[in-house]
């Protein structure tokens, strides 16, 4: 079983402990690192390159949004996940911008979070689902023309619908009775098609280019 190193990053060292204690019995969990503000996320990141940094968003000295732009930099193989209290489209659009691979409400539960943990290790990405909705219902659509959109199969234009719901690429692969590995190759084609990094920019695409009614969200 492969096991994955966490770096948590939170200036409160009670918040911290709990999160030690609740990721600590997961048998495919390391605990690596501890970190108080950002700047000391950075460079435990840099000198213990682990798979992933949960950040906190406001520490002092650099706070989880300066911190997770820069491990990006420094430590590029270390996947971002913002666990933080703001329920905050704002502060949701600010983490996708620096690189964070997800955006989670520290009032998750513990099954939750371990499956988000799994995801991003994966690959994947997780936003909270309503934030991410509210997101996208702002987005601006784009005038006509600047749609890459009719680069897509049929198929791929169905799975990436879906990207706009927050599914997985087993959620997507049980709805359409494919497994999730062809998912993951549909979804691989569809970023290199629509030239984006991740599923989120590609689901921001598709509701600009009109895919997906915002209103229904």
């Amino acid at each position: 079983m492969k096991r994955y190193r966490i770096l948590i990053a939170d200036d409160h060292e009670l918040a911290r402990s709990g999160l030690v204690a609740v990721l600590a019995s997961a048998p495919d969990l390391e605990i690596v690192g501890e970190a108080p503000d950002g700047m000391s996320a950075v460079t435990l990141s840099e000198s213990l390159r682990p798979d992933i940094a949960l950040l906190d968003i406001r520490m002092g000295s650099m706070d989880g949004l300066e911190a997770a732009a820069e491990i990006g930099v420094r430590s590029p193989e270390t996947r971002i996940i913002m666990l933080t209290m703001h329920d905050s489209v704002d502060y949701l659009e600010a983490a996708i911008k620096a690189g964070a691979s997800g955006y989670a409400l520290k009032d998750i539960r513990r099954d939750e979070l371990l499956q988000v943990i799994a995801n991003v290790a994966a690959g994947q990405s997780f936003f909270n689902v309503d934030l991410m909705r509210r997101l996208l219902r702002r987005v601006s659509p784009e005038t006509p023309g600047e749609t890459t959109i009719e680069r897509l199969t049929v198929r791929e234009r169905e799975i990436l619908v879906r990207l706009t719901t927050g599914e997985t690429n087993k959620e997507i692969a049980k709805s359409l009775d494919i497994s999730p590995g062809t998912v993951k190759v549909h979804v691989e084609r569809i970023l290199y098609k629509l030239r984006v990094a991740d599923r989120t920019q590609a689901a921001v695409m598709a509701v600009r280019a009109g895919l997906v009614d915002r209103d229904r969200l």
